[in-house]
């Protein structure tokens, strides 16, 4: 585990950095957690007191290069990513959303549209490319339409 923010980190590598040590904490580290509160059920620490203090700095180096919230944003959605991931969702998981699936079928460009049908059955012929590829026409809006909403009516 990475308990080190670099100094010199960018917005990006912070934020990737702390995506991966929520990854490796698992769902109950807290930004507002203090490192040594961290413990196994036998009530031993998780962190040395070495380790604690590497990583309460790097803490702190993370909020000054992200500011107060977005912190918190990245530490939710990566908790919220686990989570889906541990009831068999796949990203991106608004996609499985019935209200955007709904939103979609109703508003969503071609593009939109065939992003949520590959997404849905990524062995399907939706793409253009996969479409010329397969000597097929490509899905216009209208058969798109059609496609989603068959498709989200056998997932209901």
């Amino acid at each position: 585990m990475n308990l080190n923010l670099p100094i010199d980190s960018t917005a990006d590598t912070a934020s990737a950095w702390l995506r991966q040590l929520v990854r490796e904490f698992g769902g109950g580290f807290h930004l507002d957690t203090r490192a040594k509160e961290y413990t196994r059920d036998d009530g031993e620490q998780v962190l040395t007191g070495p380790e604690c203090d590497i990583l309460e700095l790097s803490i702190d180096r993370l909020f000054a290069i992200l500011g107060d919230e977005l912190p918190y944003e990245i530490g939710a959605d990566e908790a919220f990513a686990i989570l889906a991931e541990s009831h068999g969702m796949r990203p991106p998981f608004e996609n499985h959303d019935p209200k955007h699936q709904q939103s979609l079928l109703r508003d969503g460009t071609r593009t939109e549209l065939i992003d949520w049908l590959t997404w849905n059955d990524p062995n399907g012929v939706w793409t253009d490319e996969d479409s010329a590829s397969e000597g097929k026409a490509t899905v216009n809006l209208e058969d798109a339409r059609k496609w989603m909403a068959k498709a989200i009516m056998e997932l209901a």
